[in-house]
């Protein structure tokens, strides 16, 4: 043990208020970069939505006014 006994950041709880700020960021930084990946999967699963509509647009176009040959 020290000589003053227990450490001042420890005393004063300075030492768990800055490891748990560390965690904070380190969450929160994840936590961005997660909703960035969620919202260009998001981006991507609009347009698929959007080219198989087109695509449904047109087999029922095509059902309903066949091509002449």
């Amino acid at each position: 043990m020290s000589k003053g006994g227990i450490p001042l950041g420890e005393w004063s709880g300075s030492a768990a208020t800055e490891a748990l700020h560390a965690t904070i960021d380190q969450y929160q930084k994840e936590s961005s970069r997660q909703t960035a990946k969620m919202i260009r999967l998001t981006w991507v699963i609009t347009g698929l939505t959007v080219v198989l509509t087109i695509g449904l647009f047109v087999q029922i176009w095509l059902a309903f006014y066949p091509p002449h040959h």
